[in-house]
C-alpha cells in the first residue's frame, strides 16, 4: 500500500486501540466570540466500520496577520515581518463505543493509547497558477505577541501535542484545546490561500491510488481565503474566508 501525505501518521496512530465509535447526540458547544465552528461531519457508514475512529468538535477563529520584530536566524537581527495565524479550540465531545464485526484495522501504525492530539498545518498559495506549500512554524516571539493581542494562552504546534482530554459532560461548557498556527514568509503578493489542518480526527478513507494500489485518504479540514489587497501597506481586513470551513478527505 502508499501513502498520499506525511500527514497521514499523526491521523492514523490511534487505530484499532478501540471498538468501533459513534458519535452520541451530545449538545454541541455555543462559538465564542468570533469563533467559526466547523460543522461536524455526518458519520459515515465507513466511518463505522473501522475502528477506534474520534473526531474533535472545532471551532477557530478568521486568519489574522501580525507585524511584528523577528529575530533573523541567520543573522541574530531584528526585522519587522507580517505573521499569518489561526487559532484555534478543539473540544472533544462525548462517545459510545460498540465493536464491529469484521472492521478494519490499521496496518500502517502501532497503536498507541490514550489517543495523541498531533495537529498539523498546511497553508498553500492557489494564485496565478501557483503551488506553494508552507508549513506552520513555532515562532516564539510571535506566539507572545499574538497571546497578548487574543488575551489568551494558545499553545504552539509543537506544545500543544499530548493526549487527547477526557470529553465534558452533556451541556457542558470545556475550554478544549487551544491552540494556535503560524506563518512567516508568506509572499504579499498572493491573493489566494488553502488551508489545510489534519490531526483532529484520525478518520481515514482507503482507495485505489494512481498507481493502482491501495492508497490512504485522511479526514481533515479544509479553510480557503482571499486577500484583495498589495504588497505595500499589508492590512489584516484585505483577508477573508471564501467559502465555510469543511471536512473532507484528503
Amino acid at each position: 500500500m502508499i501513502r498520499l501525505s506525511y500527514r497521514l501518521a499523526p491521523a492514523l496512530m490511534t487505530l484499532g486501540i478501540l471498538g468501533t465509535v459513534v458519535p452520541c447526540s451530545v449538545e454541541a458547544q455555543s462559538p465564542r466570540r468570533n469563533e467559526i465552528q466547523v460543522i461536524p461531519p455526518v458519520p459515515t457508514e465507513e466511518d463505522l466500520s473501522q475502528h477506534g475512529v474520534w473526531t474533535l468538535d472545532v471551532y477557530m477563529k478568521p486568519m489574522r496577520m501580525i507585524p511584528i520584530e523577528l529575530t533573523d536566524p541567520a543573522t541574530g537581527t531584528k526585522k519587522l515581518e507580517y505573521v499569518r495565524y489561526i487559532t484555534y479550540r478543539a473540544v472533544p465531545k462525548k462517545i459510545e463505543h460498540r465493536v464491529a464485526e469484521n472492521a478494519p484495522e490499521n496496518q500502517f501504525d502501532e497503536p498507541v493509547s490514550p489517543p495523541l492530539f498531533i495537529p498539523e498545518f498546511t497553508l498553500v498559495i492557489t494564485d496565478n497558477d501557483r503551488h506553494e506549500e508552507h508549513q506552520d512554524q513555532v515562532i516564539p516571539e510571535a506566539l507572545v505577541a499574538i497571546n497578548k493581542r487574543e488575551k489568551a494562552n494558545y499553545k504552539s504546534s509543537v506544545s500543544v501535542v499530548g493526549q487527547l482530554p477526557e470529553a465534558a459532560e452533556d451541556g457542558a461548557q470545556s475550554p478544549g484545546i487551544m491552540g494556535v498556527a503560524m506563518w512567516r514568509g508568506i509572499d504579499p503578493e498572493a491573493d489566494r490561500y488553502t488551508v489545510y489542518m489534519t490531526g483532529f480526527s484520525n478518520g481515514y478513507r482507503k482507495i485505489e491510488g494512481p498507481d493502482g494500489n491501495p492508497a490512504i485518504l485522511t479526514k481533515t479540514i479544509i479553510s480557503k481565503y482571499i486577500r484583495r489587497g498589495d504588497r505595500f501597506l499589508q492590512k489584516e481586513a484585505e483577508i477573508e474566508l471564501d467559502g465555510d470551513p469543511k471536512w473532507i478527505y484528503r
